[in-house]
């Protein structure tokens, strides 16, 4: 039996931290030097609060949640910015990311969040399109890092959910910010 959480940046307690970022190194491996360095932060992008699925105190599904305001165009949206949805290999194929990933779009319609925002590669395209996360097209998205504005790699594929925003706007997308 699992237990599913949702846990507040401010509350995070520290064992549960670091059990947290050895889940992201197992199920992330080309990405763990980077948990290991940065922890959960994402480019040090840290969520302001995340999801865990736990079996036996033992985190086995894990997503984070970024607040960051982007420009879309001429309009600016409250994103919630979805970070670093992983599970571990041993409990794959249970629908614990799915669960998460409801629980944490749950929560950011109660914080009056625009739409939910998220990367993936095109492999997952089809399993977010049925949690209902619809494509923005091709479209140029930016991020800054150290300073300098510069494109979000082309494999990763922008999906939004409609949350008080039913409509994603036109244009390119300005992460104001590092990607998460």
């Amino acid at each position: 039996m699992h237990q599913i959480r949702l846990i507040r940046e401010s509350d995070m307690p520290r064992e549960l931290d670091a059990a947290i970022v050895e889940l992201l190194c197992l199920a992330n491996v080309p990405e763990r030097d980077e948990f290991r360095r940065d922890g959960r932060g994402w480019h040090g992008v840290k969520p302001i609060y995340c999801v865990c699925v736990e079996i036996e105190g033992r985190p086995v599904a894990y997503v984070g949640i970024v607040d960051r305001v982007v420009r879309v165009g001429a309009e600016e949206l409250r994103v919630a910015g979805v970070q670093n949805v992983s599970v571990h290999p041993d409990s794959r194929g249970q629908g614990l990311s799915i669960k998460a990933l409801e629980l944490a779009m749950s929560e950011a319609d109660k914080l009056g969040f625009d739409v939910g925002l998220l990367f993936c590669t095109e492999a997952l395209q089809r399993l977010y399109g049925k949690m209902g996360w619809v494509g923005v097209g091709k479209r140029p998205v930016v991020r800054v890092e150290g300073g300098r504005e510069l494109p979000l790699p082309e494999q990763n594929v922008a999906m939004f959910l409609p949350l008080r925003v039913k409509t994603f706007p036109d244009g390119p997308i300005h992460l104001q910010g590092n990607d998460w």
